[in-house]
């Protein structure tokens, strides 16, 4: 008996030998954390309460998840051709949806960031305009959250707004903080 017991062991050990080799072996996950968040350089760029509640005032009914939002929610002031958003919230993501004339315009923002290998370069830095066909991205970090406005137009290679850095751009630098809060 005690020699059919060591082949099993022998085999169960050399498993656990190969298991640790190739458990060595495998790359290393690229990982989603939660992002430090400056909730201090947050609060020093509140928006005024006057303009806040112009941003809020037409959400009050439909936003969903606003009150659970644990990054700062950066909306459009509410004058502007991107009318008043839809506002998804959750967590640490929220999304604005605008409705432009024969445009439609994303406010996108993350409270959490990946966390790549040493030995994987992610190619995407913050502060990017990049065109994606029916439009453009401009992604952003601000408070230590990362932001992206996303533009898609009726007719892409036309619309200025598509093709030149300059209307995303202006939107970003328009940017209210109105909401969120470290939870």
């Amino acid at each position: 008996m005690a020699r059919t017991a060591f082949p099993g062991a022998a085999l169960a050990a050399l498993g656990l030998f190969a298991g640790a080799v190739a458990a060595a072996a495998a790359p290393e996950p690229v990982a989603r954390v939660v992002a430090p968040i400056d909730w201090q350089a947050a609060g020093r760029a509140r928006a005024d309460a006057a303009q806040a509640e112009a941003v809020l005032a037409p959400l009050r009914a439909s936003a969903t998840g606003l009150s659970r939002v644990r990054l700062p929610v950066l909306l459009l002031p509410a004058e502007g051709d991107w009318g008043a958003p839809r506002f998804h919230g959750r967590d640490t993501t929220y999304a604005a949806l605008y409705a432009p004339a024969r445009a439609k315009l994303g406010l996108f923002g993350s409270g959490t960031q990946l966390v790549a290998p040493a030995d994987l370069k992610l190619e995407h830095a913050g502060g990017a305009f990049e065109s994606i066909g029916d439009g453009a991205d401009y992604s952003f970090t601000r408070f230590g959250a990362a932001y992206t406005l996303r533009i898609t137009c009726d007719e892409p290679l036309k619309d200025k707004r598509c093709t030149d850095p300059q209307y995303l751009t202006e939107a970003a630098r328009a940017l209210l903080l109105v909401a969120g809060a470290a939870q």
